[in-house]
């Protein structure tokens, strides 16, 4: 086939033609999916942008649900009489609430006007300052402000928990549902507009840092002007406005040029808004206001004193409370102590708790005063090394290096300043790096006290120390430490329970003699021999120590005196207790002076065992109460007869008398402790070696227990090396003093016998129905009268003495050395009363065991 040229051209312009077509299709296809792609992106772009903006909003807090309000707020405690005790803060919590009334307008008017000027006409977000705002940031203007309103930085605060430690992402997350609930919460249907606003910003002025951990404008008031917040003038009012920007760059007391500053802006906005005229503009500039402040903070800087013992003590209980009455776990119930805004009503009086501050503190009850101290010293050593010495390094370097022989007190603060100054100057070199040195010095003997109401179980006054308290929750020797209760566990754990219990009575007699269980062998706490056959009376007013163990080991029972003890309240024996030194207070751990003292108040209380109640009723920021004590019901765990037997004869061991005896001169304990003009019953006790002192007693008002003792368990006096660090009677005297002041002008009502008590003759010796021998012994009259609990007055009579007077002893006991020993069986009786008293010994009537004899009883009840 031939081409022409006109046939090739023509060929060219069909394929260009064809191409072009095809092209242009492509190009169409192109296009349309160009167009598609962008409509489609557009609205993936939209769908993801909603479903984004969706789900913020969806995972926003409920409105309905949540509480935009601080929720944390001091917590008060009020003593009986309605003064400020104590205010319990943590970080986050120093706020009391004030309502909307008590805020003065020209206070309102400065937060809004230096904070959110449009406050009261937007609806929870303002667009012009949004948009002020954001010019502000393309401009780098900083003088620009913020867009958040009032209401957005309340929820910002309380919701959203300040927006700290947010990312990028996280903050435009919270901007967002910031506003959106903004929204919401000015949109509440059926409340006014004004009512909310007011409402809103009431919680914002309750919440707002003021510098220093003071939040809210009502400690703000009393912190910087010491005054309410109602009281606040025009100037003051703005110089607590400053402050919210920065509350530590713009504290008043510590930058009071730049809350100046800042406070004449708040001043300038005011007037610009119409809030203040040009008259009040310049008089509060005027106003010297910054000196007021730092007057008011010299004044008030030694307001952050440590709480007292009594305070310490009283938010254990109160955590403790909540944890068993509410269910609360630990961390919960401190957390809603310390910043729940509870109003707590404690029991202490504080007339009373005056007057035992005083004399603990009183020097002129202490003939001495030694000094132990905490002392703490680092070095680091050119090597880089660091070493750390303590008090008890010098107590090595001073009994090791140079032979002193040293017990751990100082008589004064001078000895022990140089005692630290020579260990230092052995232990410090040039080259050495002091990091640091701190001490402390405490008094030494130590005390505390615990004075209670037994029938309320309100606790009245506690101190759990002597000196100078220089921090919160420190050692409490009334609460939180155990020492060994010596003589005063005697009518707890032995003479109580054997009356309790046991059918035992005062008059039930066991013999006084060298006693041993197992390898330990008992003896009394005088010198001079024993007393023979001697009561549960005697045993009380003389504190007798065998009369006590043999009461435990032959009628109680050591379980059983453990139970009996923990039954009164003593929660901190171990199961090792339970041995015959239990009788004696020879305890694996001791006991706290609060807890004996609570026991004590059983027998005070008629039988019926009161808790210690440091505080009456505790109710939260809305009204409420959580706890009230007042309504708890005493429990009876022991006789009412046993209570006021055992009161009768502690009230007989206060006054002066002498035991029953020959040669032996044993006196009642407790004397030293007693004051004219009330009735009183009380026990005393010192442990071995003169370590620890109590006294424990009452009267038909009030109840209290005092410990004396060294920290470190110094002996208070030991007459073999003449060591002396405060003797062993000034404990009393405290007491003395402290129950004669607190019962100046009250009537002396006694203690009210119950009707099941009954008196009846008995003999003293045998604890049985008097015999003409008993009237004769040759002592003097051994028959007393003695009180008893209805049906318990024995039946039977006397067989320990001969018609004549002399004392029959049971043949296992005539080998002891004791007083009843100088009135044996005679041979020259005669034969018809001798071979009466022979009939009776050998018949055994006379009851005797292995350890000797044991009670003798009438029916019991």
């Amino acid at each position: 086939m031939k081409f022409t040229k006109y046939s090739i051209e023509n060929r060219l312009y069909e394929m260009k033609s064809k191409r072009a077509r095809i092209w242009h299709r492509f190009t169409g296809i192109i296009k349309t999916v160009i167009l598609f792609c962008f409509v489609a992106s557009l609205f993936l772009g939209v769908s993801f942008s909603y479903g984004m903006f969706k789900g913020i909003l969806d995972s926003a807090p409920d409105i309905q649900k949540i509480h935009v309000g601080p929720t944390a707020y001091a917590t008060k405690i009020y003593d009986k009489k309605g003064n400020l005790m104590s205010t319990l803060v943590t970080e986050g919590s120093n706020r009391e609430r004030v309502t909307y009334e008590e805020l003065p307008k020209d206070l309102i008017n400065a937060f809004v006007a230096i904070e959110d000027e449009r406050f009261w006409s937007h609806n929870g977000i303002d667009f012009r300052s949004i948009m002020r705002a954001v010019k502000g940031v393309v401009s780098d203007d900083s003088s620009a402000g913020g867009g958040s309103t009032i209401t957005q930085q309340l929820l910002k605060n309380n919701v959203f928990g300040g927006g700290l430690h947010e990312g990028k992402f996280e903050k435009y997350v919270r901007k967002f549902q910031e506003q959106y609930l903004a929204l919401e919460l000015e949109d509440q249907p059926g409340l006014e507009k004004k009512q909310i606003k007011k409402s809103i910003l009431t919680e914002y002025l309750n919440t707002i840092n003021l510098g220093a951990n003071t939040l809210g404008v009502k400690v703000a008031a009393r912190r910087y002007f010491n005054k309410e917040v109602s009281n606040l003038s025009l100037s003051e009012s703005t110089v607590i406005a400053a402050i919210t920007k920065n509350p530590s760059g713009l504290n008043p007391i510590t930058h009071p040029d730049k809350n100046a500053a800042r406070r004449k802006q708040v001043l300038k906005n005011m007037l610009k808004q119409g809030y203040i005229d040009e008259t009040r503009y310049n008089e509060a500039l005027a106003d010297p206001v910054y000196e007021r402040i730092q007057n008011v903070n010299l004044s008030t800087s030694g307001e952050d004193k440590p709480y007292s013992y009594y305070t310490d003590e009283l938010t254990e209980q109160v955590v403790d409370a909540f944890m068993e009455r509410l269910n609360y776990s630990k961390e919960d119930a401190t957390k809603l102590l310390y910043s729940g805004g509870l109003t707590i009503y404690a029991n202490q009086d504080p007339d009373l708790q005056a007057i035992v501050d005083k004399e603990i503190n009183d020097p002129e009850n202490y003939d001495t005063a030694k000094y132990s101290i905490t002392w703490r010293y680092t070095l680091q050593h050119k090597d880089g090394s660091i070493v750390n010495f303590s008090e008890k390094d010098i107590a090595k370097y001073l009994k090791e290096g140079k032979g002193i022989s040293f017990n751990g007190l100082y008589n004064s603060k001078d000895q022990a300043n140089k005692r630290i100054d020579e260990f230092k100057a052995k232990v410090t070199i040039d080259t050495d790096r002091i990091l640091g040195e701190t001490i402390d010095y405490v008094l030494e003997p130590q005390a505390s006290f615990v004075l209670m109401d037994p029938h309320s179980g309100e606790v009245l006054a506690l101190t759990g120390g002597r000196g100078e308290k220089k921090q919160s929750k420190t050692l409490n020797r009334a609460s939180n430490v155990l020492r060994q209760p010596g003589s005063t566990f005697k009518v707890i754990s032995s003479f109580a329970p054997a009356i309790d219990l046991y059918g035992a009575t005062l008059a039930s007699t066991y013999y006084d003699s060298e006693y041993t269980v197992g390898k330990k062998t008992f003896k009394n706490w005088y010198s001079g021999g024993y007393l023979g056959f001697q009561s549960i009376r005697d045993g009380i007013v003389y504190s007798l120590n065998i009369v006590a163990v043999r009461c435990l080991m032959e009628t109680v029972k050591p379980e059983r005196g453990y139970q009996y003890a923990e039954s009164l309240g003593i929660t901190s024996l171990v199961k090792d207790d339970e041995n015959a030194a239990l009788a004696l207070g020879g305890l694996t751990r001791g006991v706290s002076n609060l807890e004996l003292t609570q026991a004590y108040g059983v027998i005070a209380n008629g039988g019926k065992l009161q808790k210690a109640k440091f505080f009456s009723k505790i109710i939260d920021q809305n009204g409420k109460v959580l706890i009230d004590t007042t309504e708890d019901e005493a429990t009876q765990v022991m006789k009412e007869s046993t209570a006021y037997l055992l009161t009768d004869a502690m009230r007989e061991s206060m006054e002066s008398k002498r035991a029953f005896a020959s040669d032996v001169r044993v006196s009642s304990t407790s004397t030293r402790a007693h004051f004219d003009g009330m009735s009183q019953a009380g026990k005393s006790g010192t442990t071995s070696n003169n370590r620890d002192i109590w006294f424990v007693g009452f009267t038909p008002y009030y109840l209290a227990g005092v410990w004396g003792g060294c920290d470190e368990n110094q002996v208070l006096k030991d007459a073999g090396s003449g060591e002396y660090n405060g003797g062993t009677g000034f404990h009393k005297d405290i007491w003395r003093k402290i129950m004669a002041k607190i019962h100046e002008g009250k009537a002396d009502i006694g203690f009210e016998k119950p009707d099941s008590i009954v008196e009846e003759k008995v003999c003293r010796k045998s604890g049985l129905l008097p015999t003409s021998g008993c009237y004769n012994d040759y002592r003097g009259s051994a028959v007393i009268t003695e009180l008893f609990a209805r049906g318990t007055v024995p039946t039977e009579k006397c067989d320990y003495h001969t018609s004549w007077g002399a004392m029959l002893v049971p043949e296992n006991l005539r080998d002891l050395d004791t007083d009843d020993h100088y009135y044996r069986y005679q041979p020259e009786e005669t034969e018809e009363e001798g071979g009466d008293e022979e009939e009776n010994l050998s018949n055994g009537r006379v009851i005797i065991s292995e350890q000797g004899p044991g009670i003798k009883k009438g029916p019991s009840n």
